[in-house]
């Protein structure tokens, strides 16, 4: 890594414990610059402010996090283990990337244009890698064959549900753990648009 690369890493790692632990607001530059043993002026050199670091905080975690998932899913055999795949890992791997999942579940935007497009840009990426894994079951044989509007729809239901159990109702019994659920929702899923006849081509 050339040496701002080197820079620019510590103090996003030193900036991402801050904020996991005490949020945006409460951390300050000086806190970031302790943290990650620089100097305020480094900071500054590399980030206009706190806001620009958060950005860029959520960003790296945001890269990581679809980096993970998608590994989950290549490897994975058949499209129904790709689904549980990519509903198993979001969740266990999003639980350690606390900064991407305060964007993924509040609207803490603050007017913050950037944060706005980099959720935009996940739940984007999110559709978009379901939509690989329903066109690959379709190609396959395992699903049946499914128009590319009713895949979009299918997708981006399907994220939704998902959005859904990592966000569970209020109502829900005290005991709900959301991955119990991830298997009926991929078996709701698989029996809607399975193919009948079974089997792959």
């Amino acid at each position: 890594m050339l040496k701002d690369e080197l820079i620019i890493r510590d103090i996003l790692e030193g900036a991402k414990r801050l904020f996991s632990h005490h949020g945006l607001k409460k951390t300050t530059m000086e806190d970031i610059a302790e943290a990650a043993g620089k100097g305020k002026s480094t900071l500054y050199y590399y980030f206009p402010g706190k806001n620009e670091i958060f950005e860029a905080v959520v960003d790296d975690e945001m890269k990581s996090h679809i980096q993970k998932v998608r590994k989950a899913i290549n490897s994975a055999t058949t499209a129904k283990e790709k689904l549980k795949a990519f509903l198993g890992t979001n969740l266990s791997s999003i639980i350690g990337y606390q900064n991407l999942s305060k964007i993924v579940k509040e609207e803490i935007f603050d007017g913050m244009k950037k944060l706005h497009e980099l959720k935009q840009r996940y739940d984007q990426t999110q559709v978009d890698m379901m939509k690989e894994i329903i066109i690959g079951g379709v190609q396959s044989g395992e699903f049946r064959e499914l128009s590319p509007e009713m895949i979009e729809k299918c997708s981006f239901a399907s994220i939704a549900a998902f959005r859904g159990l990592s966000l569970p109702l209020s109502v829900t019994l005290c005991d709900f753990k959301s991955e119990e659920y991830f298997d009926v929702l991929v078996d709701i899923l698989v029996d809607g648009i399975g193919n009948r006849n079974g089997g792959s081509r």
